[in-house]
């Protein structure tokens, strides 16, 4: 009868943690909120100009807004969603989400609702604001609000 034998095998990797010169996980994390906090000024400034160009294209001021593309909607909530980890617990991602969900619904639909534009649009505004400093509950709930405006406007949609 054979007899079974074991191997331990280190992988580069566990070499590298575990061996001189590593990083503990304390010391990575300090690292990746020191690194996080260098690109937050730049991302709170994208959320801004995004913000700003969906007022001026989008907004309920905007003049031509049923002239523009409504793909770049979805673009500028995409942007916002991509660098909304600056602004945590603001709730400015599901916000986000929300109108990209609104415009993909909307331009498969080909039925344009600005009022449920001006609701989103409203919201992402107050989240910029406000968001960091409603409470969780409050928070919920005007994310839920902006699901139930897609859901009023095209009924229940099923989750991607």
């Amino acid at each position: 009868m054979s007899q079974v034998r074991k191997f331990k095998v280190h992988s580069r990797l566990s070499r590298l943690a575990l061996g001189r010169g590593g990083v503990t996980v304390v010391e990575a994390l300090q690292q990746a909120s020191a690194a996080l906090e260098e690109i937050r000024p730049p991302c709170i400034a994208m959320v801004d100009e995004c913000l700003a160009e969906i007022d001026q294209r989008f907004g309920p001021m905007a003049p031509n807004r049923a002239n523009e593309p409504l793909a770049d909607l979805y673009s500028l909530s995409s942007c916002i969603i991509d660098v909304s980890g600056a602004l945590p617990n603001s709730g400015m991602d599901q916000a986000a989400n929300a109108l990209c969900e609104l415009v993909d619904l909307t331009i498969s639909s080909e039925r344009v609702g600005w009022v449920a534009f001006d609701v989103h649009i409203r919201a992402l505004h107050l989240l910029r604001s406000h968001g960091a400093s409603l409470s969780e509950e409050r928070r919920r709930a005007v994310i839920s609000g902006l699901r139930e405006v897609v859901v009023k406007r095209f009924g229940p949609v099923e989750a991607a």
